[in-house]
């Protein structure tokens, strides 16, 4: 009995949604019949339901692929996100740089107090090597002679700067005159306009190669095209890179001595055909002929 009447509810509800209704649209003045629609209250579900989806996907589709995507919560414009992350990668190489320039102070606050340790270990790659005729106390006539001559010219020019009155904002430098790095010929001269930014000393293999003045190590490391080098950090701004070595003989921090053994002569890298070094000397960011500032011997 009460499974029919269920069935019969079902039923009555089912014709109530089907049901038809007149919709009479009438002049308000003459009650003139002007149009009428037949609707069932299952067609006004129905229409509504598809005006609601057909709403719901316009303004998707206007949010999505016009610029007013850029005016909801989260979402910025593309040249500002492009910016972000430019703003992004620059910081973090300025924060690499910042790192290793706060290194480098530290190494040199120390170099100038006596408080690095500038001892070179070898390491187990470079222990078969043969130092056994390595010298680095050796000093050759041309050395003992260079230093009896540039000693009263050093003394002169200090002089010159102790008595220089504080009025005067011109700085006066002490004259650029280096020792020979190394024992050999120069094979290649300096040539700015063919690229060529030091000279080339021909010499024997593991010949010592001489830091040419006082300061710190900057640079000591491998490249495929000049092998080992080493770069050495003076006074007024000045930097001397030694290059194609056999063997690097100081590390990145390191205070090194006019005259001191910093690499021994070699073949390393691929733009060389032979033992030599490729000397080169920068000051102000500029390269500069090093044969102007030391005396060596010159192939004709």
């Amino acid at each position: 009995m009460a499974k029919d009447r269920n069935i019969k509810n079902k039923k009555t509800l089912l014709q109530k949604l089907r049901y038809k209704y007149r919709l009479i649209i009438l002049n308000e003045d003459t009650f003139e019949q002007k149009t009428s629609l037949r609707l069932s209250r299952m067609n006004l579900y129905a229409l509504g339901s598809v005006f609601f989806l057909f709403v719901v996907i316009i303004v998707t589709a206007v949010i999505a692929f016009t610029p007013l995507k850029y005016y909801m919560p989260g979402v910025g414009s593309v040249d500002v996100r492009t910016q972000l992350v430019e703003v992004e990668m620059l910081t973090d190489s300025i924060q690499r740089q910042l790192d290793k320039r706060n290194l480098w102070l530290v190494n040199f606050q120390k170099a100038l107090s006596g408080d690095l340790d500038s001892t070179f270990y070898v390491s187990d790659s470079l222990s078969t090597a043969d130092y056994n005729n390595v010298n680095i106390d050796e000093i050759g006539e041309d050395e003992q002679a260079f230093r009896v001559e540039m000693k009263d010219e050093v003394f002169l020019a200090s002089e010159q700067i102790l008595t220089t009155p504080s009025a005067d904002k011109s700085v006066v430098y002490y004259p650029l005159n280096f020792m020979t790095p190394t024992e050999g010929t120069v094979v290649g001269d300096y040539s700015y306009l063919d690229g060529h930014f030091g000279i080339d000393i021909a010499g024997e293999e593991k010949e010592n190669i001489r830091a040419v003045e006082s300061g710190v190590v900057l640079s000591a490391d491998w490249n495929p095209n000049t092998g080992h080098v080493i770069g050495v950090q003076h006074k007024n701004n000045t930097i001397s890179f030694y290059k194609h070595n056999a063997v690097l003989l100081k590390k990145v921090g390191s205070f090194v001595k006019r005259g001191e053994v910093i690499a021994l002569m070699g073949n390393s890298g691929h733009l060389t055909d032979g033992p030599h070094l490729h000397f080169e000397l920068w000051q102000d960011g500029k390269a500069i002929n090093p044969l102007d500032y030391m005396q060596i011997n010159k192939i004709n």
